[in-house]
């Protein structure tokens, strides 16, 4: 007897060539233009995350003393079930969130690096656009 389950793994996210900053890069600019172009219609799952999200986030932002991999990775453990959900497309807002998870757990760039910051503010802007979509969905 087998279980189903047991191949399973996480979406693949960007790698960006072994860079993290570059994938960090990569996933935003592909859920952004994904976004904008009407191809990711975020689900309710992904909605619920985007909430769970910005919920955890706005309290880091207003302490800056607060680690961003602490809070990435206390916000990927709560979301992980949904945005893990299979979907028939991309997994965008996944990649987003963990190639971001992963470049501030990375020992080189640090978790305070200027292209972490960048890819926060940038997550940041996408979480509401992400909300903005779904206020006006059908």
């Amino acid at each position: 007897m087998t279980d189903d389950d047991d191949d399973w793994a996480p979406p693949p996210v960007p790698d960006g060539g072994g860079d993290p900053v570059a994938a960090v890069d990569e996933a935003l600019t592909e859920a952004e233009s994904a976004l904008r172009a009407g191809t990711w219609l975020p689900d309710v799952d992904e909605i619920d995350a985007v909430v769970t999200i910005l919920h955890r986030t706005d309290p880091a932002r207003r302490r800056p003393d607060t680690p961003l991999r602490r809070v990435l990775h206390q916000t990927l453990d709560e979301t992980y079930p949904q945005l893990t959900v299979w979907r028939p497309r991309p997994q965008y807002l996944y990649a987003v969130v963990k190639t971001l998870h992963l470049l501030a757990s990375d020992p080189v760039t640090g978790e305070n690096s200027a292209a972490l910051l960048v890819g926060w503010d940038r997550l940041i802007e996408l979480l509401r656009a992400v909300l903005e979509v779904a206020g006006s969905g059908p």
